[in-house]
């Protein structure tokens, strides 16, 4: 099965950039594959009496962000950084290929305008599907990414667990759902297999 992997399309310069996010989510938040041992770190929290005002969970956020001004503002499909935020659209597209993908939803507010919309976090499973033949930089980061593709079970859309950045793949059938559908700010870009 061929993998693409979903970014955010650099030629939307004015793309819609919500301000103050890292502050209100936590990276460990968006980790999907963790969600059952939150889950039971959270109910010995509360059994521990742990402080109601201490946010531990992405469904018990409030994701309201203001935009970055600037004269023109795209509000595309995909935003990557500094978290992934989906359209309504699109949502609803993942939702048909891969129900088990969690979203939270996020309003982005554009004051000066008077203007909103509501996008959507997403937090996907964490697999652990890189091939030994990827190559790293020495920071870290992915270098070249090659997917073991046994390893992948056929998730439909997924986190690639292991590198520093945030990598995002969908299967095929997803990313023919999407390139159906007239959606802007998104790229796919064919994965290398072993």
């Amino acid at each position: 099965m061929s993998y693409f992997r979903l970014s955010q399309d650099d030629r939307f310069p004015n793309a819609v950039q919500p301000q103050g996010v890292t502050a209100v989510i936590r990276p460990d938040m968006l980790d999907a594959g963790l969600a059952e041992q939150r889950s039971a770190e959270q109910a010995a929290g509360q059994a521990a009496g742990q402080s109601a005002g201490q946010r531990n969970s992405l469904e018990e956020l409030s994701l309201q962000f203001a935009v970055a001004e600037a004269a023109q503002v795209d509000y595309v499909d995909f935003i990557e950084y500094p978290v992934p935020f989906v359209s309504n659209r699109v949502k609803r597209t993942i939702e048909i290929f891969a129900p088990m993908v969690r979203f939270v939803p996020g309003v982005f507010t554009d004051l000066p305008r008077r203007h909103q919309e509501v996008y959507w976090l997403v937090a996907a499973p964490q697999v652990d599907c890189l091939s030994d033949e990827s190559e790293w930089h020495p920071d870290g980061r992915l270098r070249r990414l090659v997917l073991d593709a046994g390893r992948a079970g056929g998730q439909p859309f997924f986190q690639v667990n292991g590198p520093r950045e945030r990598i995002w793949l969908i299967n095929l059938a997803l990313a023919e759902g999407l390139l159906r559908r007239d959606f802007n700010g998104i790229r796919l870009t064919r994965v290398e297999q072993s």
